[in-house]
């Protein structure tokens, strides 16, 4: 699973894998009872101690997203409602916020910004 953490951000590591994950699973590229990786497998992918991930997990099987199959591992719960447009952006505003601080600390002016946004979902969508 690819997720892009970032320690620099200011944001804990958890809450950016929460959100990650919580995206993912809201636009289908996690879909329903698709299988999301060990703790110990993610963990070690990601260079995160394996009680962080575990963490999230149990944050995602609260809100309902997720679900532990005794002996089998941790799933994407079936028949997840679409999300509307403004829980859409709900989920992805904490990213373009810091994106569009990191620009202005930078001092990034809004039309190269728009570049790099269109070239960077451009690659990713592909």
């Amino acid at each position: 699973m690819f997720l892009n953490l970032n320690p620099q951000s200011g944001l804990p590591l958890y809450r950016q894998m929460l959100q990650q994950i919580r995206e993912r699973i809201a636009s289908g590229q996690l879909p329903a009872n698709s299988q999301l990786p060990s703790v110990r497998e993610l963990s070690t992918e990601l260079h995160v101690n394996p009680l962080t991930v575990g963490k999230v997990y149990q944050f995602l099987q609260r809100e309902g997203l997720v679900e532990f199959r005794r002996g089998q591992g941790t799933f994407v719960v079936p028949d997840q409602k679409p999300l509307s447009a403004a829980e859409q952006q709900k989920l992805i505003q904490p990213a373009i916020d810091q994106v569009v601080s990191e620009a202005i600390h930078l001092g990034v002016g809004v039309p190269q910004l728009q570049d790099l946004i269109h070239q960077t979902y451009a690659n990713k969508s592909k």
